[in-house]
């Protein structure tokens, strides 16, 4: 209970833009909405964005958990999450510094697993692979948010900026099969196809 007024506390100070949405639920659980939102004296639509902010943040937390411990195998190709979810800036970073970044550990960890001239494709939340390039091998190091080293990266060789984005629907259409995008980085031994979409389509000048 603490954990979702505080959420809605914080949500009040910080306006974001919104987009409208409707969805249908079992009456039980809109039952149990309007009870919690009456005792909380807050509108139906807080208590509702607030638990579905925390149940979006304990899914993406778990699949980043599943990501890790899996294998860590060579495949060629790996799809990495640009963190637009999180901070406009470390996406904007990477774009303008043609490199593939991770932040803190254990996630850092993943920029040190590509190798030189593996293909790394940039994937940005609600939009697509946005841009991609091969690896150097070399592994660099930045501060982050005030923290040291807490940013690893590798400049990306031949980097492409696509003029439109590749979105996750077309990418399951080209592999043929469903893919987690969510995860910080994840290997794509089919990564082949992708590329060959790709390399077709035009760079932004």
């Amino acid at each position: 209970m603490t954990d979702i007024l505080s959420l809605i506390e914080n949500s009040r100070k910080t306006k974001k833009e919104s987009i409208a949405s409707t969805v249908r639920m079992p009456e039980k659980l809109y039952t149990f909405i309007e009870e919690l939102a009456l005792e909380l004296d807050l509108s139906k639509h807080e208590v509702m964005l607030k638990l579905l902010q925390q149940g979006a943040d304990a899914a993406e937390q778990a699949l980043k958990k599943v990501g890790e411990s899996e294998p860590k195998f060579t495949t060629g190709f790996h799809i990495l999450n640009t963190n637009k979810a999180h901070s406009d800036e470390d996406h904007d970073w990477m774009l303008t510094y043609r490199a593939a970044a991770a932040f803190y550990e254990p996630w850092k960890l993943n920029i040190n697993r590509i190798k030189k001239d593996e293909v790394v494709f940039l994937y940005e939340n609600g939009k697509g692979i946005v841009a991609y390039g091969r690896g150097t091998g070399k592994v660099q190091m930045r501060d982050h948010e005030g923290n040291d080293d807490e940013c690893h990266y590798q400049v990306l060789d031949g980097f492409k900026i696509l003029e439109h984005p590749l979105s996750a629907a077309a990418i399951k259409k080209v592999l043929g099969r469903n893919v987690v995008f969510l995860r910080v980085m994840s290997g794509m031994p089919d990564g082949q196809k992708v590329l060959e979409v790709l390399d077709s389509m035009p760079a932004r000048s």
